[in-house]
């Protein structure tokens, strides 16, 4: 049997809303949900470029476990002006847990080195050019920061749709 291929289609970086980040403590079935709002960012793949329109949310589940369950979902906007919704559903696990608290409690750096995170995106489009988007599955992993990480730099991501 030949295991499943991946191909880039896409690399987003995030920038975050400084000082949204809110947590909701002691769910009843455990652990803290929190929220973060997304400001806005770049993307950009093979054929595709543009930017993560503001508006976005992360909306990740800290487990008693210490895993993080990814739920987040925001807008890209293409440079020929196509709207492109993501939600991504996924998991982020600190190789160190005591690294995933500094994370979210401090809003300390990180690196991908430091974390097993990978998403399973979604997305819609109205837009015939990117309805491939819509039929395919796709997986994300986290990325190392840019070296000229910005103020309020969230994560940078990249996509492969598996063929």
């Amino acid at each position: 049997m030949k295991p499943p291929e991946l191909e880039h289609v896409m690399t987003v970086t995030l920038t975050m809303v400084p000082g949204s980040l809110r947590r909701i403590e002691g769910l009843p079935g455990g652990g803290d949900r929190w929220s973060i709002n997304v400001a806005g960012g770049v993307f950009e793949g093979p054929g595709m470029r543009g930017k993560v329109l503001p508006g976005g949310i992360e909306n990740p589940h800290l487990r008693p476990d210490g895993s993080l369950m990814i739920n987040a979902r925001w807008l890209l906007e293409e440079e020929d002006g196509t709207v492109i919704y993501v939600r991504n559903r996924g998991i982020r696990r600190a190789y160190d847990p005591a690294k995933m608290t500094a994370w979210m409690t401090r809003s300390e750096p990180v690196t991908a080195d430091d974390f097993y995170f990978r998403v399973v995106p979604t997305f819609e489009t109205a837009s015939p050019r990117f309805h491939w988007l819509t039929e395919n599955i796709f997986v994300g992993r986290l990325e190392n920061p840019p070296a000229t990480a910005q103020e309020n730099q969230g994560p940078t991501m990249s996509y492969f749709l598996v063929h």
